[in-house]
């Protein structure tokens, strides 16, 4: 009797189940035989389509990048004012800790401060990926600078660090259980934290 070949690794169905179960369980709570059987597939087959546990992890990272970090990214690109890109950059973050069917926290967030990652692909690609968030929220907050958007004496970088950390804030927040009016009135309390040129710092109703 010939033995059926073992099934292949569907990578559209495999990687966002594959980034759940990291998400939930963290990487050292997660071993390659669970993920293999949560697959449907064999440890053989996963490993010969992703690699190794590392490299499975930075897929992860990357499945979670796409699906909930860069469409906030693409906000920012699109939007007119830096006001208006963060509105929607906060808001793609609120959509998705008020989402009942995911993990709270934030996946990339909590790996940053997980030890053990200070070298390594999974190191390297959260320096890029993190650096690349950075990068383009300060390239806006420059921009608000110099069209008057903001305050002329505000100083770009302690701006993104504000920004960056508010965001990180809205991941500790999302532990909590928050309702989208809190969440809301959250972003706007953040907002006008903000050095706005000219602007009324007026708390939310």
């Amino acid at each position: 009797m010939v033995a059926g070949r073992p099934r292949a690794l569907d990578l559209d169905t495999a990687l966002p189940v594959t980034l759940r179960l990291f998400w939930e369980r963290g990487y050292s709570g997660q071993t390659l035989d669970q993920l293999a059987a949560e697959l449907g597939v064999t440890k053989p087959t996963l490993c010969r389509t992703l690699g190794d546990k590392d490299a499975i992890f930075v897929a992860a990272l990357d499945e979670y990048h796409q699906t909930y970090i860069a469409p906030a990214e693409d906000y920012l690109a699109q939007a007119d004012t830096l006001r208006e890109g963060l509105q929607g950059f906060f808001a793609v973050f609120v959509a998705r800790i008020v989402d009942d069917d995911l993990p709270p926290g934030c996946f990339m967030g909590d790996t940053a401060a997980a030890t053990g990652f200070d070298a390594g692909s999974i190191a390297e690609t959260l320096q890029t990926l993190l650096g690349r968030l950075a990068s383009i929220v300060h390239q806006h907050i420059e921009t608000a600078i110099d069209n008057g958007e903001l305050t002329s004496t505000a100083s770009s970088l302690p701006v993104l660090q504000f920004v960056l950390g508010q965001n990180s804030a809205l991941s500790a927040i999302s532990r909590s259980d928050p309702t989208q009016t809190q969440l809301d009135d959250v972003i706007e309390y953040m907002l006008n934290g903000l050095p706005w040129a000219g602007a009324d710092s007026t708390p939310p109703g």
